[in-house]
């Protein structure tokens, strides 16, 4: 945690300043809490950190098959998106080589997130970690007023379980969050699917009326999160670089209004 808490004005716009708060202490857990723990957590606060998540060989294995996935994303079965500053590979989690890549199948397949993810949708309602993304960051060139960096919380709701691999603070990437953010996010997000498309819906927050703070942490640090809290990545300065993976853990209920989505883009049924 950086920097002295502080709390939310109640001049905060669009926020309730009772619903949330700018308090890094709320969100951060020195020890690893049970699965239900951190799914309390993050129905009150939309974000919970746990730092050290991952460490010693672990976190080397992981490093060293981020490097082969960002090495081979040209040559295998994996959607790419390279970006100005972002290189940023979208493996499917049941595509996955696990016999090259053990330590991402193993962490992202575990029994400890699949608890996690249960406690928080119900058994049976959700796709464990169905897409795994690989991120690297570099430096930012010029302002960046559109997710990811702005704050805004997703169109396409998702449980993620994002990871650092590097050191990361505001100077390289960390990410920014507003704990408490995601039940006002989550109404309008769920107004606006019964009259809009997903991707027509309003997400981004005019940051001078809309706080944050930064989720900082060593390597191996580990953030769960609903996205319908306020969230976007810090900018990175010359010369560093932020190195992720997460993974995507939708509900049921959202894979199916994807779909819809979908089909009504293409004209299908």
């Amino acid at each position: 945690m950086n920097g002295s808490p502080s709390t939310v004005t109640a001049d905060t716009t669009p926020f309730d300043a009772a619903s949330v708060s700018t308090d890094a202490r709320l969100i951060y857990r020195d020890v690893r809490p049970s699965p239900a723990e951190i799914a309390d957590a993050v129905r009150q606060w939309g974000i919970v950190v746990l730092p050290r998540f991952v460490d010693g060989a672990q976190l080397k294995q992981l490093n060293d098959e981020f490097d082969s996935l960002i090495n081979q994303r040209r040559s295998r079965d994996f959607g790419v998106d390279e970006f100005d500053n972002i290189v940023n590979v979208r493996v499917i989690r049941d595509r996955l080589d696990a016999t090259q890549f053990p330590q991402v199948a193993s962490l992202f397949g575990s029994e400890y997130m699949n608890q996690v993810a249960e406690n928080y949708y119900g058994s049976g309602n959700y796709r464990l970690n169905g897409e795994i993304f690989v991120s690297e960051l570099s430096a930012t060139q010029g302002p960046q007023p559109n997710p990811p960096f702005a704050l805004h919380f997703d169109k396409r709701n998702v449980l993620k379980f994002f990871i650092y691999l590097s050191n990361t603070d505001e100077r390289n990437g960390a990410m920014r969050a507003l704990p408490g953010s995601h039940m006002r996010n989550r109404r309008v997000r769920e107004h606006e699917m019964v009259g809009t498309t997903l991707q027509n819906i309003e997400n981004v927050f005019p940051e001078p009326l809309t706080p944050s703070i930064p989720i900082s942490g060593s390597a191996g640090t580990m953030f769960v999160f609903d996205t319908d809290v306020c969230h976007g990545a810090s900018t990175v300065e010359p010369g560093l670089t932020r190195r992720t993976m997460r993974g995507h853990t939708h509900s049921h209920a959202m894979l199916n209004a994807m779909a819809a989505d979908f089909r009504a883009a293409h004209g299908t049924h």
